[in-house]
C-alpha cells in the first residue's frame, strides 16, 4: 500500500513539473520580444545639407529595410541584419519655408519612424541698386535692397561725410523682400559704402553685411600713375570713346580707345606730345590729335596706329605781329572733308586759323583774313556735318560765324539780343557751346550763370536760366527729339542738371563727383542706350540718362 502511494505521488509530481516548464517557455517568447528600436526618433536639421548616424538597436537575427518619404531626405543602408548605424542625410533647403519628412525602418509587421525637421534658409541680400533722386522735386538719392526671402527689420549705416542715412530704411512691399534707404548728400560717380544689419523672418537672427553701391552704370578709371585725361570724343558709331591721356612722369602721352560696352581698353597709341584736342573726321573716319605743336598726328582707329604726321610750316602774314601762330590747337571737319584748323601762338593768346582739306590729302592753306577780322575761339560742327560754326574771341557769344566748302568766307550770325530774363550776364565768359543734333541750334552757357538755346536759322531764343555755369560741360539729349533737352555738368558747384530748354526751366538735378581733381572734360550722349557719358581728369563714367528723365514721372 505504501508502495502504491509512492508511485502515485511521483506520477503526480512529474505531471505538475511538466506543466510549469511548458508555461515558462511560452511566457519567455511573449513577454521578452526581440530588441527593435532607434536611439532617437527625431532630428532637427539646419537649412544646409548634412547627415546624422542613428543607431538601430536589435538582435543579430533580425532583418530590416529602410525607406524615405521625400526626395530631399535619403537613408542608407537600404537593408540589413542586426544592430547598425542608420545614416540619414538631407539636401540644402532652398525653399522659403520649413519642411519635414520621415524615415521608416521595417521588420516584418513592426515599423520604426524617424522624423527629420529642416528649417528654411535665412534671407540673403541678393542685389542692391542706386536710385538717383531729383533735387528739383526735393527727392533724395536712395539705395534699394532686395532679399530672396522676407526680412522683418533692416538698418543701414554709413560713416562717410559725403553721404549718410537720412532716415530709417522703408519696406517697399508687404513681404519685406524689397527695402529702400534714403541718402543725404550722395553724388553721381561715387561708390557708396554701407553697413547693413537685417533680421530674417525665418530665424529672427541678426545678420550683418557690408555693401558697395555704385552711383553710376560703368566706369573706366585713370590712375595718377597712368596720367590724366585732357579731352575725349566718341567714335563715329558711338560704340567706343577715344580719350587723350597726358603723362608727364613716364612720357607716356597717348590716345586710348575704350569700349562703351564693357569699359575695357581696346587700343592705345603712343604720341610724341601731350594730346589736348581730338576730332573724329566724318569724311575719312580718321582721328586727328592736336597737341599745341607745330605739327599734329592722324591716327587710324581701325589699325590703332599713327598713319600721318602733318607739319605746319607756313606762318600767316595776317597773324599777330608779335605772336606768330603755328601751333595746332583745334580742328573740325564737314562731311565732305572740308575743315578749319585753329592755331595758337606759343605762350600767348594769339590765334589764327587755316583751311584744311582732307579730300586733298589734308592740304593746309591760309585763310587770307587778318587775325582781328575773324577771331575764331572754338569750333563746332552742326547737326548734319554740313557747316563749321565758330564762337568769337574773347569768349563771348554775341556773334558766331560759319563756313563750309561752298561758303569759305565766314558768314556772320548776330545772336546778341535782349532776353526775357534780367538775369543774363551780358559779355560773360563762354563756358560751353553745343550744337543741336537735330537742327541749326546752339545751347550756350556763360559764366557766371546763364543758359539759352539759340536757333540760328532764323535767329530765335529760349528763356535764360540762372544757374552756376562756371566750369560747365554740356550735351544734348538725342532721344527727346520733340524738346530741347540738355544735360549740364558744372565743375564749380558739383551739380548735374537736365534742362528742358523748350520750356526754359530745369527739370532734373543731382550732385556729382566731377569737381576739383575730378574736373569734367567732356559730355557725350549715347542714343542707342539712352546713356550719358562724362569724361573727367581721372576716368570715364557712364550714367543712365533714362533714369534721370524717369524721375519726372515719379
Amino acid at each position: 500500500m505504501i508502495k502504491v502511494r509512492l508511485i502515485l505521488f511521483v506520477f503526480i509530481g512529474m505531471f505538475v513539473f511538466s506543466g510549469c516548464s511548458e508555461d515558462t517557455f511560452e511566457n519567455r517568447h511573449t513577454v521578452v520580444p526581440h530588441e527593435f528600436k532607434l536611439k532617437k526618433d527625431n532630428v532637427k536639421a539646419g537649412y544646409t545639407a548634412g547627415f546624422e548616424n542613428i543607431y538601430l538597436d536589435t538582435d543579430m537575427a533580425i532583418s530590416w529595410t529602410t525607406s524615405s518619404s521625400a526626395d530631399w531626405l535619403s537613408v542608407s543602408p537600404s537593408s540589413g541584419t542586426g544592430g547598425a548605424n542608420i545614416c540619414v542625410s538631407w539636401q540644402e533647403n532652398t525653399a522659403a519655408a520649413d519642411r519635414e519628412a520621415t524615415v521608416t525602418i521595417s521588420e516584418g509587421q513592426r515599423q520604426l519612424t524617424l522624423t527629420v525637421s529642416q528649417g528654411q534658409k535665412p534671407a540673403e541680400l541678393v542685389s542692391t541698386r542706386s536710385i538717383v533722386g531729383n533735387l528739383v522735386q526735393n527727392e533724395l538719392d536712395s539705395v534699394e535692397f532686395v532679399f530672396d526671402r522676407p526680412v522683418v527689420a533692416l538698418n543701414v549705416y554709413s560713416n562717410s561725410e559725403l553721404y549718410y542715412i537720412d532716415a530709417q530704411a522703408e519696406k517697399m512691399d508687404a513681404d519685406g523682400l524689397c527695402w529702400r534707404a534714403p541718402l543725404k548728400v550722395s553724388r553721381l560717380g561715387d561708390d557708396i559704402q554701407l553697413a547693413v544689419d537685417y533680421k530674417s523672418g525665418s530665424d529672427w537672427v541678426e545678420h550683418k553685411k557690408g555693401v558697395t553701391v555704385p552711383f553710376y552704370e560703368k566706369k573706366f578709371p585713370i590712375t595718377d600713375e597712368t596720367g590724366w585725361i585732357n579731352y575725349s570724343t566718341l567714335s563715329l558709331d558711338k560704340q567706343s570713346i577715344w580719350i587723350a591721356v597726358e603723362n608727364w612722369s613716364d612720357n607716356l602721352n597717348r590716345v586710348v580707345q575704350v569700349s562703351l560696352d564693357d569699359m575695357t581698353e581696346m587700343k592705345s597709341v603712343k604720341l610724341p606730345y601731350a594730346p589736348t584736342h581730338l576730332c573724329m573726321n566724318p569724311y575719312n573716319g580718321l582721328l586727328y590729335v592736336m597737341g599745341n605743336q607745330n605739327y599734329f598726328c592722324v591716327v587710324d582707329p581701325a589699325k590703332g596706329e599713327i598713319v600721318k604726321t602733318v607739319q605746319i610750316v607756313e606762318t600767316s602774314p595776317y597773324a599777330h605781329p608779335q605772336y606768330p601762330t603755328n601751333y595746332a590747337s583745334e580742328v573740325a571737319f564737314t562731311k565732305d572733308g572740308f575743315g578749319i584748323l585753329r592755331l595758337i601762338s606759343d605762350g600767348s593768346t594769339g590765334m589764327d586759323w587755316r583751311y584744311i582739306d582732307s579730300a586733298d590729302d589734308d592740304k593746309i592753306t591760309l585763310s587770307g583774313y587778318d587775325w582781328v577780322e575773324h577771331e575764331f575761339e572754338h569750333l563746332y560742327v552742326n547737326y548734319d556735318c554740313s557747316r563749321i560754326y565758330a564762337s568769337m574771341y574773347p569768349n563771348v557769344y554775341s556773334t558766331m560765324e560759319w563756313v563750309n566748302r561752298q561758303h569759305q568766307k565766314p558768314v556772320k550770325v548776330n545772336i546778341k539780343a535782349n532776353f526775357n530774363s534780367d538775369k543774363y550776364y551780358a559779355g560773360g565768359n563762354l563756358m560751353d557751346l553745343q550744337m543741336s543734333p537735330f537742327a541749326n541750334k546752339a545751347f550756350i552757357c556763360t559764366a557766371p550763370g546763364s543758359e539759352c538755346v539759340v536757333g540760328l536759322e532764323p535767329v530765335t531764343y529760349s528763356e535764360v536760366l540762372e544757374v552756376e555755369a562756371r566750369g560747365s560741360k554740356c550735351v544734348w539729349d538725342e532721344v527727346m527729339k520733340e524738346r530741347d533737352y540738355v544735360y549740364q555738368v558744372c565743375t564749380l558747384d558739383g551739380y548735374m542738371e537736365l534742362f528742358d530748354m523748350t520750356a526754359g526751366r530745369g527739370v532734373f538735378g543731382t550732385r556729382h563727383r566731377f569737381i576739383g581733381a575730378n574736373e569734367a572734360r567732356n559730355c557725350h550722349f549715347l542714343p542707342a542706350t539712352d546713356q550719358l557719358v562724362v569724361s573727367c581728369l581721372n576716368g570715364v563714367w557712364v550714367f543712365d540718362a533714362a533714369a534721370m528723365k524717369g524721375t519726372l514721372s515719379r
